[in-house]
């Protein structure tokens, strides 16, 4: 069939009346949808605008206690007994494992019986000493009342020598005791030494808790031989927890991370609970395999008992501020797996918009949840829907 301009003309027309018609009816279904549509009243509303929120990083993370510490064997022995089980607490000075220490008992009493001769020989030199001053001093005065008399001529030169020989005699026995008395204090000073090394040697046969802690290794049993540097027991200070958590270099150089900044620790052990701590560590530079630096949190000891080494869990670093929607965490419809909210249309009528939800933020009011996307700022928003079905239905003002 041909068309000619004239029927083409009537066609395009037809086609454009028949278009419009179907607007007008399209639009006028819809006013008298809004029209017709149930009316609700008593919801609060809120008209949700972008809120300066912490600009945080989000890192993985161990908690560690501050101080731990792996207690080892210095000397060789058998363990006779083991105190203490997984999990004890301990006191400082408390005595964990026992060695066999008799044959370290027997080089200390050796070394205690030396030191007793090493006293004795040093009162006999002392003894020696005190009777070598004497004869000196009485030969020293002879000697000097005869040299007198030998200037008055008073005494034969054999006389004299005799008297010069026992002055020069005494003299030597001094020297000789004093010498005397100087080996026996060394002597004495050595015993002594001896003696102490002893005592702390028999004091290696006792493994005993460096500070208050807990117990969380034990690695030995009664009978087994331990050797110096075996690993027997380890005690970690209960009272004093850091979160240590990985951080990409590139990360934490943008944001300007360092010691000091604040932080949130949430523990998946504990997830009603959240801990606010500080960086005290930061690491200089970055790890060449991982590109990663790793930074220490404290965490306030006013945790408790709960905290235990080896928890995993999440640190937020607090890094400043930046623009977000956040909208109450009760305003929230959850249909199945996904999550929105009731927006007021212009035209008054409430239609569910499922969004993305971001961070979670706690507050004085409540927590606040940031939405990344499916509404925009301006948009007014039903605050409590609470489990109302309010899809399509009329939002009356003033009411």
């Amino acid at each position: 069939m041909r068309f000619t301009n004239g029927n083409r003309n009537k066609i395009v027309l037809a086609s454009g009346a028949l278009l419009l018609a179907v607007m007008l009816t399209g639009c006028g279904g819809e006013k008298e949808q809004a029209q017709a549509a149930e009316s609700v009243s008593g919801l609060r509303t809120e008209r949700i605008q972008l809120q300066a929120v912490p600009d945080e990083i989000e890192a993985p993370g161990t908690l560690r206690s501050v101080t731990t510490a792996p207690l080892a064997a210095r000397v060789m022995g058998t363990v006779v007994d083991v105190h203490v089980r997984e999990g004890d607490a301990v006191k400082r000075g408390q005595v964990l494992i026992s060695l066999d220490e008799r044959e370290l008992t027997a080089r200390r009493n050796a070394a205690r019986a030396a030191l007793e001769e090493a006293k004795a020989g040093r009162e006999e030199a002392a003894r020696g000493l005190a009777m070598a001053h004497a004869q000196a001093d009485v030969a020293s005065k002879t000697y000097e009342r005869f040299q007198y008399l030998k200037q008055q001529k008073s005494v034969s030169p054999q006389e004299f020598d005799e008297v010069e020989a026992k002055y020069r005699g005494a003299q030597a026995g001094l020297a000789a005791a004093k010498a005397r008395q100087e080996q026996v204090e060394a002597a004495n000073v050595r015993a002594e030494s001896e003696v102490r090394a002893a005592e702390t040697m028999a004091g290696y046969a006792r493994i005993v808790a460096p500070f208050d802690g807990v117990v969380v290794r034990r690695s030995v049993d009664p009978g087994m031989m331990a050797a110096p540097g075996m690993p027997l027991v380890e005690v970690e200070d209960a009272s004093r927890y850091r979160m240590e958590a990985t951080i990409a270099a590139s990360t934490a150089t943008a944001r300007g991370l360092k010691r000091g900044t604040r932080a949130r620790v949430r523990l998946d052990a504990l997830p009603e609970r959240e801990f606010e701590g500080t960086v005290v560590e930061l690491e200089a530079g970055a790890d060449p395999a991982s590109q990663t630096v790793r930074a220490k949190v404290d965490v306030p000891s006013a945790a408790g008992g709960a905290l235990r080494s080896g928890l995993f869990g999440r640190v937020l670093f607090c890094c400043g501020e930046r623009q977000a929607l956040v909208v109450p965490r009760t305003a929230l419809v959850e249909r199945g797996q996904l999550r929105g909210v009731f927006v007021l249309g212009t035209d008054g009528i409430l239609r569910l918009r499922l969004v993305t939800l971001g961070r979670v933020f706690a507050g004085a009011a409540g927590e606040r949840v940031e939405i990344l996307s499916g509404i925009d700022a301006g948009e007014t928003i039903v605050l409590d829907p609470g489990t109302k079905n309010l899809d399509g239905k009329k939002l009356e003002a003033g009411r």
